[in-house]
């Protein structure tokens, strides 16, 4: 089975993707994505490309950005840069002990499992009885597993590091269903408070970056499982 950490870049439409690349302000080395973009992505669907899966799979590799490149009459240097673009719609899972703040002997115990990073976890910890096992066999509690699935969670989201994963839940933000519900503006304001009262970055997102994350919390399915898994004999409730 996939892993439920990624978004479905199969229910990514192009459309869609055409419509991000229209609408949002893009690095200066990919501007050349926003050149004749109605017709370019005309070409795509000419070729049978209808989502953002299909994308990556014609253009993973330089040999295969040749071929289409010939087939579809596109510059192969655009090609590059668009395959770039697609592959940067698939976030990097971020190691636990980037994130400031955790127990070095919780991410040594996460680690003797070979849970290493917050991908790693998300799979092996989506549902209550998931984490009581996992509970076991690490010797941590389950709220604390829970916890960190709550940030490995809200590390789905694209362009969050460890950093902000921290902030974000210093800042409250428990999950991505929490996150999905939020004035951008508050949240925003919020973050600047608490980083001002714990310190825990000279960066704190721009409203922008605000923006982008409550709305890759909307789109990004929601499948952890958050009701709190029974205790282990001797843990409090």
């Amino acid at each position: 089975m996939p892993s439920q950490y990624y978004r479905n870049l199969d229910d990514f439409r192009l459309e869609r993707f055409e419509q991000r690349l229209a609408s949002e302000e893009l690095l200066p080395a990919r501007r050349v994505l926003k050149e004749d973009l109605e017709e370019r992505f005309r070409v795509l669907r000419s070729l049978g490309i209808t989502n953002l899966q299909g994308v990556m799979d014609n253009l993973g590799t330089k040999r295969r950005i040749s071929a289409f490149a010939q087939k579809s009459g596109l510059p192969y240097d655009y090609l590059v840069i668009l395959g770039r673009e697609a592959r940067s719609y698939v976030p990097k899972p971020v190691h636990f002990r980037q994130i400031p703040g955790l127990d070095p002997d919780h991410v040594a115990r996460l680690e003797a499992t070979g849970i290493k990073h917050t991908k790693h976890l998300f799979d092996q910890a989506l549902t209550p009885a998931a984490r009581l096992a996992l509970s076991e066999e690490t010797g941590l509690a389950c709220s604390d597993i829970l916890e960190y699935v709550r940030m490995s969670d809200m590390a789905r989201i694209l362009g969050v590091g460890p950093v902000f994963v921290c902030l974000d839940y210093a800042a409250g933000e428990r999950s991505l269903v929490d996150l999905s519900t939020r004035s951008p503006e508050e949240l925003w304001s919020h973050l600047h408070d608490v980083n001002d009262a714990q310190g825990l970055s000279s960066v704190v997102p721009s409203l922008k970056d605000v923006k982008h994350s409550v709305r890759e919390a909307q789109e990004l399915p929601h499948v952890v499982e958050y009701e709190s898994a029974a205790p282990r004999q001797g843990e409090a409730h």
